[in-house]
């Protein structure tokens, strides 16, 4: 540990209010021999070691044994307690694997390590399969709720709890399920308070409740989540959590209707964080950053980016990726003036996403194509698209301020009053209303 504990670690210390983690990390610096820290917390140690003592500057020698026992004792147990949750965390890994084709969680012993792998498994399935996502989180659930209080303590197991609503509303926010997730969320900010007070289980679930704040476009509360989930991880975290909290404000800045200060601000957090810690975040970032650019108009920059990133591509990209790819090279093409090329793209994404059932999505890549027609004076064959649009819109019932929207397209054709600038409006209109779900990267997996 470079930096000296905070006081409020050292006083937690001693109360065994920290975390396994934090409890390894403070025990090493201390039994490091750090003077200015041993006199720090003289002051607690007397009151634990003997109740109703004034505070003095110097501990005793028997004193100085007990605070020496106290620091090694908590290590030992710390220790003790991480290889158990090893051991378990790699029988679970197994189990929760299995668990996935099950309708209920089973009976028997709940494990500290099958919780975890749960919430694991529920967070690895966010972007391919959100009904197995919202099983699990819901399997970690009730995992904790059977946890043994008298094996992992019963603050712990509440914090525990807390973590496993958070999740739970996280996926049920991925399922657009926004009244459960509201109503997972409000147990798990009720449990967080029942439990040990640990900070970044409060930073956790701020920022897991931002994402669902921005789902239903409330950005001031969300933002508010995001500053109190920031401040934490400035004082106890390290600079890429803090770098983590200023990539989601870049990202719901962008989804604000602010690009250009959420490109700043993507770039800020990028320098923050660890690129060797977690190579699928920088990834994400990246693709984001290329949005936002191509959002700006910057398509020669966002070329030069493209080319630069698809080894990243290929690494990290799944299917939903490879559209998500698709669509920038055609939005680049297009803004690069190659419309064959444009054009022949948004063609390819449209029978993609529409062989996938993902019929909004591809209503989206639709108004590009239209675009690139306007450009072409296409325009029986925009009209057509429109219309097309707006049936498929009306059979998957999405909402008035959607049909609204492509109605607005609609009458300016009829008028001959269609632009360009029309059709990027409606459909920067379209995608906002939805977050655009298939083409943003989902920064709820930090």
């Amino acid at each position: 540990m470079s930096e000296h504990p905070q006081h409020e670690t050292l006083e937690k210390f001693l109360l065994s209010h920290l975390s396994t983690r934090e409890v390894k990390v403070t025990a090493a610096h201390l039994l490091g021999g750090c003077d200015r820290c041993r006199q720090e917390m003289a002051p607690f140690a007397m009151a634990m070691f003997m109740p109703g003592a004034g505070p003095e500057p110097q501990l005793s020698a028997d004193q100085e044994a007990a605070y020496d026992r106290s620091i090694s004792a908590a290590y030992a147990k710390a220790m003790e307690v991480e290889r158990r949750l090893d051991t378990e965390r790699e029988a679970a890994a197994r189990k929760a694997e299995d668990l996935l084709e099950v309708a209920s969680l089973p009976e028997g012993e709940i494990t500290w390590g099958l919780y975890e792998s749960l919430l694991e498994k529920s967070r690895g399935l966010r972007y391919s399969d959100s009904v197995g996502m919202l099983r699990m989180a819901d399997f970690a659930r009730l995992a904790a709720d059977r946890l043994d209080p008298e094996v992992y303590g019963a603050e712990r197991r509440t914090d525990a709890q807390a973590r496993a609503w958070a999740e739970l509303a996280n996926a049920y926010r991925v399922a657009e399920d926004f009244s459960q997730a509201e109503t997972a969320m409000a147990c798990a900010q009720d449990l967080r308070t029942r439990g040990t007070g640990d900070p970044l289980l409060y930073a956790r679930i701020a920022d897991l409740a931002a994402t669902l704040l921005v789902a239903q476009r409330r950005f001031k509360e969300a933002f508010g989540m995001l500053d109190l989930a920031h401040a934490i991880h400035l004082r106890y975290s390290d600079s890429h959590e803090v770098g983590r909290i200023v990539l989601l404000r870049g990202l719901y800045t962008g989804y604000a209707g602010k690009p250009e200060e959420g490109l700043q601000l993507l770039i800020r957090g990028l320098s923050l964080i660890d690129r060797s810690r977690d190579a699928k975040l920088v990834f994400h970032t990246l693709h984001n950053i290329l949005l936002s650019r191509i959002e700006l108009g910057e398509f020669a920059q966002a070329q030069r980016q493209l080319q630069r990133m698809r080894p990243l591509y290929a690494a990290h990209a799944g299917w939903l990726d490879r559209v998500k790819l698709l669509r920038l090279e055609g939005e680049i093409a297009a803004g690069l003036g190659d419309l064959v090329t444009a054009e022949a793209t948004f063609q390819q994404i449209r029978e993609d996403l529409n062989d996938a059932g993902l019929g909004y999505q591809a209503a989206l890549v639709s108004l590009d194509l239209a675009g690139v027609w306007l450009r072409q004076s296409r325009t029986l064959e925009v009209r057509s698209l429109v219309s097309e649009i707006v049936s498929s819109f009306q059979i998957l019932g999405v909402e008035r301020e959607a049909l609204s929207a492509i109605h607005l397209l609609q009458d300016a054709l009829e008028r001959d009053q269609a632009t360009l600038e029309v059709v990027r409006l409606v459909g920067g209109i379209l995608r906002r209303l939805q977050n655009e779900p298939v083409m943003r990267a989902g920064f709820d997996a930090l």
